[in-house]
């Protein structure tokens, strides 16, 4: 039985940051100069190859963008990916990119506002509504967040990661009952009562934590996990 609560900080891995040289321009990574004559028995392979025009610079910059993401080099990327829209003004701009970076960095507005941007293009797309609602519950916006978490639900009424999110602004609001009915549709009510202790512990509230440990140990489902939070809370009450 899994237990998720979405992107918690129990079950967040750290990125480890280094710097990258952005002194260079776009244009100039991983590029090798075309030589001046071709070799007189170079397959015809290699010539075409030699003949193939070399990417462009935005290209170049996307390409890099997503590698140094990959790697947890948030500021790095952001400079990339804002780097890659200057050099085709007309180009669709990346929203979907940039808006979870601008949100790791702490720019809640400008995630905001690219997420926005981002679900209006693609209002579909459950994964994008999921991460906007989250940045919006992130910047205190519960209304909006809540708003937005039930407009992706209405396309994808069954996406768990959409639900656990409403549950978890609704904890983060103040509404426990609200919390605990998605969290019910998302993952059942043993689980649901588990990650409620869980929060609860996380907030301080041991004896909240402890009734819902309680309620979640009454199923007949296996619960092992619950089990094993319910003899560390003891412990950490009884010391």
């Amino acid at each position: 039985m899994a237990f998720d609560i979405n992107k918690s900080r129990w079950f967040h891995a750290a990125l480890t940051l280094s710097t990258f040289a952005l002194s260079v321009g776009c244009g100039s990574i991983n590029q090798n100069r075309e030589s001046d004559f071709l070799k007189p028995l170079a397959s015809s392979s290699t010539a075409q190859a030699e003949r193939e025009p070399m990417p462009s610079e935005r290209s170049l910059c996307l390409e890099t963008a997503k590698t140094v993401a990959k790697q947890g080099h948030t500021t790095e990327a952001i400079k990339l990916y804002e780097r890659a829209e200057q050099l085709d003004l007309a180009a669709t701009p990346l929203d979907a990119e940039l808006a979870p970076l601008y949100a790791e960095v702490g720019k809640k507005d400008a995630a905001i506002e690219r997420y926005r941007r981002g679900v209006e293009r693609s209002p579909s797309d459950s994964e994008l509504s999921n991460n906007f609602a989250w940045t919006l519950m992130e910047a205190g916006r519960f209304d909006q967040a809540i708003a937005e978490a039930n407009r992706g639900l209405q396309t994808d009424a069954n996406h768990v990661r959409l639900r656990s999110t409403l549950a978890m602004i609704h904890y983060r609001q103040g509404d426990r009952a609200g919390a605990l009915r998605h969290f019910e549709q998302a993952f059942g009510s043993t689980a649901a009562h588990h990650n409620l202790a869980i929060l609860d512990i996380d907030a301080g509230d041991l004896d909240s934590a402890k009734t819902h440990l309680q309620l979640a140990k009454q199923s007949n489902e296996s619960n092992t996990e619950t089990d094993l939070l319910t003899a560390a809370l003891e412990s950490r009450i009884r010391y």
